[in-house]
């Protein structure tokens, strides 16, 4: 070990720095980021659901309030408006967080409010991978599959750039989870 160019001190050449806290660029740093949040949010009186370890929820009487965690976004809803901002300051007081306003964009969802009701759309992202893989201009048909298929595994040229084929791939995978309407072609 050696003192990092341009801090390097002359006093203690054979000294180096400990560093007492840093969670970023570690394999394990996603593991102690969530721990560190599901322990402060339980603290404060909040519980795993059942369902999925990354949602959070609070229930006292009347009042319900949900959080979903994801990596470092933070999804809060809560049953008033005084205890969303009540939450708010528990988790600022703990957290460095700055409020981003009403959800209108959240992991290729789009959600817009129209009265008492919450309208939640892919159409954005779909789009998004179609463009990506430069089929904006391609022509709808009945089935997206060759009925006839061409392929096998001597014939044809491979894709030339598999690192956007794997992420297009990644893509309309995430899609068809969320959508399974749009997985089978009728």
């Amino acid at each position: 070990m050696h003192q990092p160019l341009g801090f390097r001190d002359p006093k203690y050449p054979h000294h180096v720095c400990l560093l007492k806290k840093s969670l970023y660029e570690l394999k394990q740093a996603p593991r102690a980021w969530y721990k560190r949040f599901a322990d402060y949010v339980s603290s404060i009186g909040f519980s795993h659901s059942r369902s999925d370890n990354s949602l959070f929820i609070y229930r006292r009487g009347t009042f319900l309030t949900y959080i979903l965690l994801y990596v470092d976004d933070i999804i809060l809803t809560a049953s008033s408006d005084a205890l969303r901002k009540s939450i708010m300051t528990l988790l600022r007081s703990e957290f460095a967080m700055k409020d981003l306003g009403p959800l209108s964009y959240f992991l290729g969802i789009v959600v817009t409010r129209h009265a008492d009701v919450l309208f939640l759309s892919q159409r954005k992202y779909a789009a998004e991978i179609i463009e990506r893989a430069g089929m904006s201009s391609c022509k709808s048909t009945s089935t997206s599959v060759d009925t006839k298929p061409k392929l096998g595994a001597t014939t044809g040229s491979p894709y030339e750039d598999s690192t956007h084929y794997r992420s297009l791939a990644k893509a309309l995978q995430y899609l068809t989870f969320t959508r399974s309407d749009i997985t089978y072609v009728l």
